[in-house]
C-alpha cells in the first residue's frame, strides 16, 4: 500500500476511534446524575388465617423521579383489611405519595400495587424517599408494623 493510503487508513481509523469513544461517552452518562439505593424490603406477620408477606419497594423509572410500590401475600382466611402505601422524603418527613387499596379476598400471592410517582421537586441534594407499607386489619381497627423499602437517592 502507498505511502498517502496508509496514512489515510491510519487517520480514519483514529477517528473513528475517538468518534466512538466520544459516543460511547453520551451514553454512559455520569454516575453523579443517576438514582441510587432503592429495591424491596420483605417482611412476614401474623400467623395461621392472619398470614401476611408485605415486599415494599421502590426504584427510579427515570431522572427525577420516583416509583413506590409493593407486592401483598394474604393467607386465604385473612380479615377484612386495607393496604396503605406512603412515600415520606428525608427531613422533613413529608409524605410525597400515598395510596390507599382494599385488600382483595381470598388468598394473593406477590400481588402487585402502586402508588403514584412523585418528582424530587425540591432539587436539593443528597435528599432520600422510602415507602412504606402497611395493613389495616378494618375488623380490629389494628395495623401491621409500617414496612420499609431501602431509601432511594435521587438525582
Amino acid at each position: 500500500m502507498g505511502d498517502f493510503m496508509q496514512g489515510f487508513v491510519h487517520t480514519a481509523a483514529r477517528t473513528v476511534g475517538v468518534a466512538g469513544l466520544a459516543v460511547a461517552s453520551v451514553m454512559a452518562g455520569t454516575n453523579a446524575q443517576a438514582a441510587s439505593g432503592g429495591g424491596c424490603g420483605t417482611y412476614y406477620a401474623g400467623t395461621g388465617g392472619q398470614y401476611v408477606k408485605i415486599k415494599a419497594c421502590i426504584s427510579s423509572p427515570g431522572w427525577g423521579v420516583g416509583r413506590p410500590d409493593a407486592y401483598i401475600s394474604l393467607a386465604k382466611e385473612h380479615p377484612a383489611c386495607n393496604i396503605a402505601i406512603r412515600t415520606v422524603r428525608t427531613g422533613n418527613s413529608q409524605v410525597v405519595s400515598n395510596k390507599v387499596f382494599p385488600c382483595p379476598s381470598g388468598a394473593v400471592n406477590d400481588k402487585h400495587f402502586t402508588a403514584p410517582d412523585f418528582s424530587d421537586t425540591t432539587a436539593e441534594t443528597g435528599e432520600a424517599y422510602a415507602n412504606y407499607t402497611q395493613i389495616n386489619w378494618t375488623s380490629s381497627g389494628t395495623w401491621t408494623l409500617p414496612y420499609r423499602s431501602p431509601w432511594l437517592n435521587l438525582p
